[in-house]
């Protein structure tokens, strides 16, 4: 067997907020749907950028607005400068303590790993 130089590893976790009862309410998917719905203005462009299907998107916000209990976005149809969708200060809450979360789960996880793998020679 040929000695190959010790390589780095490092954790990947995924991490998703559950309710009470076990159902999944929040994870990078819904993160990623937010950042889009944030970042074009409108549901369906969110979904043209993400690969999906107007229906898939709408039905899975839903979902997760059920599950939370409150609106992650608030849309105004319409065709003009009014119209579109909007994060609700909670959906956008939501988004940057998933983020903080996301951020210091990860530290946490390579500070973990560091210690018990130990650094590569």
């Amino acid at each position: 067997m040929t000695k190959h130089p010790r390589r780095a590893l490092r954790p990947k976790l995924s991490l998703w907020l559950e309710t009470r009862s076990g159902e999944p309410a929040f994870g990078k998917g819904r993160m990623l749907i937010l950042d889009a719905i944030d970042a074009h203005g409108s549901l369906s462009a969110a979904a043209r950028a993400l690969g999906m299907s107007y229906r898939g998107l709408w039905a899975r916000l839903r979902r997760t607005e059920r599950r939370l209990g409150y609106r992650l976005v608030v849309s105004h149809p319409g065709a003009g400068r009014d119209s579109g969708s909007a994060l609700t200060p909670k959906g956008r809450q939501i988004l940057e303590r998933y983020r903080e979360l996301l951020r210091r789960v990860d530290a946490a996880a390579a500070e973990a790993a560091r210690d018990v793998l130990g650094r590569p020679e």
